[in-house]
């Protein structure tokens, strides 16, 4: 396991060992100490430190080879070279094996600290997400907030009996996913998954669209067509938009529900109805009911089970596994490899409101990959983006002027709140250790979990 805040210091020079030790010991690290490079290895394989502070000469193993044996082990250690020699032969080599940071000889003690707390808020695991496309299933629910695993259980208890489903939520939530989840995970999944977006469709069409209509039944009705409540057969039909429907055919839509049965537009052959109707919205049914602008017989008819999605902004939580998800989907149809994913970016990404929700959020991720350098989104884009010119600025109070530390002091108060407390996330936020952290809670009297 990890000492995510521990340090492990190597040097021969054992007054300068004693020295570090008893520095970063009061500053609230764990710490352990080695005077020869193969006791030091064997501590940092050991122990697994967040940092570990390596003279360059040592006696055993100097501090090449320990930087050569963590690269083969792979251990998320963040490595500092210290060194009374100064060549550039052995600082490239040090840094092409991985050396975090150099420093030499005398140790300027505050600039060895800056170097440590960088060092600690910046290990890999806590840098980045690994991006990996081989898991990736398309049309999939991400999440893992304890909203939609209650929508979890309901899409398991609906998809085993076919009766009819109100889905509501604000656009961009996923409202069609849910219902294909329903349709795909009944016994009647090898039936159609007929989709019809009730505002997309000119009006004078829809009945058609729905229905389907004789030959002749009305001007350009050059043939026999059959509408979306026959193609679907035995499957389930999916009423996108439905606060959408005009008053007239939302009475045709209600009798045919209560008959299932319906009748070409210009026919007079009754057609039975086999179907599950899930029907979807963003707006308040029953607010329209009261308007007067939704039947309501039919919504009653409709809202038979009703699944309310929470917008993203009430499940922020889902957001880096969503994040995750994008990126896969994205770097398959733009043909872009984006690999790595920055905590600085999932946090960016968390404190938006995301007014659009998941839709917003891969417009916003689709021009991040397209506009990367490299393998790795970067932030300073995704600032970009979030903070397009139209944006409301951050409100500002008016009043006396404050201190730096007072400045200071609110500004972690907010970040631990944003963070819920979470030492570990609120540290990588400030850019700053843990150690440090805990310090100026003590000092400023705040409180966090």
């Amino acid at each position: 396991m990890a000492e995510r805040d521990g340090i492990v210091i190597i040097d021969d020079n054992r007054e300068l060992l004693e020295s570090l030790e008893l520095y970063f010991v009061e500053k609230g690290y764990e710490v352990a100490i080695a005077a020869n490079g193969r006791d030091g290895l064997k501590l940092i394989l050991e122990r697994r430190p967040g940092v570990a502070i390596v003279d360059l000469r040592l006696p055993g193993l100097d501090g090449l080879e320990i930087l050569q044996e963590l690269r083969k082990a792979d251990i998320d250690c963040r490595t500092v070279v210290i060194t009374a020699y100064q060549e550039m032969e052995t600082t490239v080599s040090a840094i092409k094996l991985g050396a975090f940071d150099y420093l030499h000889k005398p140790i300027d003690i505050d600039a060895l600290d800056a170097v440590v707390a960088k060092a600690l808020s910046a290990l890999p695991e806590a840098e980045s997400i690994k991006v990996i496309d081989e898991d990736f299933k398309e049309n999939t629910i991400v999440g893992r907030s304890n909203e939609l695993k209650e929508i979890f259980k309901l899409i398991g208890l609906l998809s085993a009996v076919k009766t009819t489903v109100l889905v509501v939520g604000e656009s961009g939530t996923g409202k069609e996913l849910v219902a294909r989840a329903i349709h795909f995970h009944s016994a009647f999944a090898g039936e159609p998954f007929v989709a019809v977006n009730c505002s997309a469709i000119v009006e004078n069409l829809l009945e058609s669209e729905l229905f389907g209509h004789e030959q002749g039944s009305f001007t350009g009705a050059r043939a026999t067509k059959k509408g979306k409540l026959e193609i679907v057969g035995g499957g389930t039909l999916f009423l996108d938009e439905i606060s959408e429907l005009p008053l007239h055919l939302q009475a045709k839509l209600l009798r045919f529900m209560q008959e299932r049965e319906f009748e070409r537009v210009g026919g007079n052959r009754r057609i039975r109805f086999d179907a599950r109707i899930i029907a979807a919205t963003n707006r308040d049914l029953e607010a329209m009911v009261k308007r007067g602008e939704f039947r309501e017989d039919l919504y009653f008819r409709l809202n038979v089970f009703e699944i309310r999605i929470p917008p993203l902004r009430q499940r922020r939580e889902d957001i880096p596994f969503l994040v995750e998800y994008l990126v896969k989907k994205l770097n398959r149809s733009t043909g872009r490899s984006i690999k790595r994913i920055p905590v600085a970016v999932i946090d960016r990404l968390m404190a938006h409101d995301w007014p659009g929700n998941i839709r917003e959020l891969e417009n916003v991720l689709t021009r991040a990959v397209v506009l990367a350098k490299n393998d790795c989104l970067q932030a300073s884009v995704i600032d970009d983006l979030l903070d397009r010119p139209g944006k409301p600025a951050a409100s500002s109070s008016i009043g006396p002027p404050k201190s730096l530390s007072e400045i200071e002091a609110q500004h972690i108060a907010h970040v631990l709140e944003y963070c819920q407390g979470n030492i570990s996330r609120a540290a990588r936020i400030l850019g700053i250790s843990r150690p440090t952290l805990r310090s100026k809670i003590r000092e400023f009297g705040l409180t966090a979990s």
